[in-house]
């Protein structure tokens, strides 16, 4: 058996301008083979398992040739492997994409490609210039900066005399070269150009000109490569179409908690912010014995200790008919939202289980069903009644060093908070400590002073104050 190559297009660098079917892929891959300019946050979408292998390029330095990738790839596929070529942008505008397709499909490796949004047009586009606008340009034509080293060299003459717009990928190097040559073919040196580096992530910058005076704008702003270069009339258009470098958020990076409804996460990207998003914890839920010979008051700790309970139910023959005598007490609006799910109301419902024990005519009839950590609580304090613990929940894969980078982190409650803590190293820990940690509520900051670490308490536990507290602190 062989296994199948994708060539996926990653798109800009914002892991939300993927396609839906390049996500697939990345998720049911064995193997990424990945560039440099691969956001790491992608990766997070990998099984646990995934064999990562980077292959990055920087200018002239190549520490894994081309023939070697393709190498690398044929190998993996006649393991049965599922591979991904994980490129930024578009594999076959200048990502060598074509010459590797050729190479799989002359060792009769399956393949498909899977386009990305390139950044000749979606660069553009985040910067506030359009590629073509019905009073400005008509067509648009798109050459690699590499001046050195294409086979097929520029033709000035011709890009010179084009009445469309002009870019460059991988020009930066090559920028003062591209504006003489098209000078010197008769290119109006007034022409409006622009420079943008590192599109679509928080180390965005643009930079105006014409393509007389862009060269030592860009000098002068210190900008360095990844860069496009557009030339055109269509620049003049970036007044009105600037969107992404005006929101209140940009260039903030801001860890975040997994989640799968993403509420906060999506808002906060749409704020300008750039997210890395810590991964996905793992659960293991225990085949614990429970007695039902006798009506308990029982308590559960959290929604994970209700699918506990109703798996004990399944394999003793219980239904909940047999269980009418007992009494259901949910710690947590989640919790209780969640026994209600299945059609049984609580008969207590708390906030938290310091509010329980406080409330609550805890006996030795009474069961508390929950994690590890939060048994190990009850025992210190040494309450009364039986403890089980229902599950474990802890993040198992690694988790990238992207975070210790970001400007900022997030934690919107104890659990999340946790979770990360626990998973880290002494080194990691003292990380944390010098940077800005923004949580919400007293139960998320109890958890950080557990560990002696400081942190930003929001005003109230609403997103907005959340995004005032960033905004306050930038």
């Amino acid at each position: 058996m062989v296994g199948k190559i994708s060539l996926v297009g990653a798109g800009l660098g914002d892991p939300e301008l993927l396609t839906v079917k390049g996500l697939r892929k990345i998720e049911q891959a064995d193997v990424i083979v990945y560039d440099r300019l691969i956001n790491p946050a992608i990766l997070n979408a990998c099984k646990i398992a995934c064999e990562k292998i980077y292959v990055g390029k920087k200018p002239n330095y190549h520490p894994v040739p081309q023939d070697k990738i393709e190498e690398i790839m044929i190998e993996k596929a006649k393991l049965d492997l599922n591979v991904v070529r994980l490129k930024s942008g578009d594999p076959y505008v200048f990502g060598r994409g074509g010459e590797e397709g050729a190479s799989l499909k002359k060792a009769g490796i399956p393949f498909e490609t899977i386009p990305g949004i390139t950044s000749s047009i979606g660069g553009l586009a985040y910067a506030g210039i359009p590629i073509t606008h019905r009073d400005l340009a008509a067509s648009f034509h798109v050459y690699t900066g590499h001046l050195n080293k294409s086979d097929q060299q520029v033709d000035w003459k011709t890009a010179a005399a084009a009445e469309g717009t002009l870019v460059f990928l991988m020009g930066m190097s090559s920028l003062q070269e591209i504006t003489n040559q098209l000078i010197s073919h008769g290119r109006d040196e007034t022409t409006p150009a622009a420079v943008i580096q590192w599109a679509s992530r928080k180390q965005q910058k643009t930079v105006t000109g014409t393509l007389a005076t862009i060269f030592e704008q860009a000098q002068k702003a210190k900008l360095e490569p990844p860069s496009l270069i557009v030339i055109g009339n269509v620049v003049n258009r970036r007044k009105d179409l600037n969107f992404f470098e005006e929101r209140p958020l940009f260039s903030l990076s801001i860890t975040v908690p997994y989640s799968k409804k993403r509420n906060m996460t999506n808002c906060l990207s749409d704020l300008g912010a750039e997210i890395v998003e810590l991964p996905a914890s793992s659960i293991q839920i225990f085949d614990e014995k429970i007695d039902f010979s006798e009506p308990k008051n029982i308590v559960f700790t959290d929604q994970l200790s209700i699918e506990m309970f109703i798996r004990a139910m399944k394999i003793c023959g219980i239904d909940w008919r047999n269980l009418m005598d007992w009494c259901f007490i949910t710690v947590g609006h989640h919790t209780g939202t969640a026994l209600k799910r299945i059609g049984i109301c609580p008969d207590h419902d708390f906030i938290d289980v310091p509010q329980c024990l406080q409330e609550f005519q805890v006996t030795s009839n009474t069961l508390f069903l929950g994690d590890s950590f939060e048994i190990a609580r009850l025992n210190e304090q040494r309450i009364p009644g039986k403890k089980v613990i229902s599950h474990e929940e802890k993040i198992t894969a690694e988790i990238p060093k992207l975070w210790q980078e970001t400007d900022f982190m997030y934690f919107p409650n104890s659990k999340s908070a946790r979770l990360f803590l626990t998973a880290l190293s002494t080194e990691e820990l003292a990380i944390v400590r010098k940077k800005k940690v923004v949580v919400m509520g007293n139960k998320t900051k109890a958890i950080f002073e557990d560990y002696h670490l400081p942190v930003i308490v929001t005003n109230e536990p609403s997103y907005k104050s959340v995004i005032d507290k960033l905004i306050e602190e930038m």
